[in-house]
């Protein structure tokens, strides 16, 4: 029996997600496992709010700084540099981590909003009453009466509606006071994004999601280099001291460069990349990091590898 394109190409999907779903969860929990509950100290103010910082790794810059000016202007700062805050929650989606820092920040689901909503005056029975006898009578003397006493009734249910709504400001203005100072109390959080929904073939290890916010908070703990927890020696493959090879790269760079991707091991992107024409360590934080560059007359490819695994890559032309 035939299987038609889309079937096979449907059931391709599913045995994919079956068989990452069990890697995902476990890699998942070993996230959490690492660090909830662990302190850091973070190394920039952070917004007070649940939208935090947002940082994609891919991206340069990794952070929008005009947006995160934008936040810290109008949420204020719960945590400045070099404040102690407990690691509260690890959640991996299906695109982004998210870290949430003593708490996860303010304005979540169940957060007051600061916002009382006015008393609405409604018409009273007698104003309804008089509206139908209006549509009724005939007598024009008597619908004089009527819209006369009608204008009043609806004067005063204004009246009362703008007293409503003069009290309602009042309240809000004292609610967002305090719904200004639980905020500096409610921690923040970083949001790392991912493209292409790649979490759920990949989830980075404790050492790579370490690695990546070594710029924005310090973990403390004083691994580096081929001590990273849980890593393996720097990549291989490459003899000598830091700087400049006489190995000159692959042959065609910038097509090679299109199928890198995070989690690849040294060995893998050199099998792609050929040798780098140059490669230097760099220190994040209490992680060591090799940063390996193919360049060509058009083009400029860094490679960022912890652990002897890739954590980040750009390319760029000249």
């Amino acid at each position: 029996m035939r299987t038609s394109p889309a079937l096979s190409s449907s059931l391709i999907a599913l045995a994919v997600t079956l068989l990452s779903s069990p890697a995902f969860a476990q890699n998942a929990a070993a996230l959490k496992k690492a660090f909830e509950g662990r302190e850091v100290m973070v190394l920039l103010d952070m917004p007070a709010s649940h939208k935090g910082v947002d940082l994609h790794l891919q991206q340069e810059p990794e952070m929008n700084f005009s947006e995160y000016a934008e936040r810290t202007k109008d949420f204020g700062v719960s945590l400045r540099k070099e404040d102690r805050v407990m690691i509260t929650l690890i959640k991996v989606n299906k695109k982004n981590i998210e870290i949430h820092l003593g708490g996860g920040g303010y304005g979540t689901f169940g957060d007051d909003s600061g916002y009382v909503s006015p008393a609405y005056v409604g018409k009273s029975s007698r104003e309804n009453d008089l509206e139908k006898e209006r549509k009724r009578t005939t007598d024009e003397r008597r619908r004089r009466q009527i819209d006369r006493e009608l204008s009043y009734l609806r004067e005063e249910r204004e009246r009362e509606q703008r007293a409503n709504q003069r009290e309602a400001a009042a309240l809000s203005e004292i609610k967002k006071s305090e719904v200004a100072s639980k905020r500096l109390d409610a921690g923040s959080r970083f949001n790392i994004w991912y493209a292409d929904k790649r979490l759920e073939q990949w989830t980075p290890t404790p050492e790579e999601l370490q690695y990546s916010l070594a710029k924005y908070l310090d973990f403390g703990d004083g691994r580096n280099g081929d001590g990273v927890p849980g890593g393996r020696s720097t990549p291989g493959r490459l003899s000598g001291s830091n700087g400049r090879t006489s190995l000159a790269p692959a042959p065609d760079v910038e097509s090679a460069a299109l199928s890198l991707r995070r989690g690849m091991s040294a060995d893998d992107v050199h099998d792609l990349m050929g040798r780098p024409t140059r490669r230097r360590t760099s220190k994040q934080g209490d992680l060591e990091a090799i940063i390996e560059t193919w360049e060509t007359t058009d083009s400029v490819t860094d490679v960022t590898f912890v652990g002897g695994v890739v954590v980040k890559f750009t390319s760029s032309s000249k």
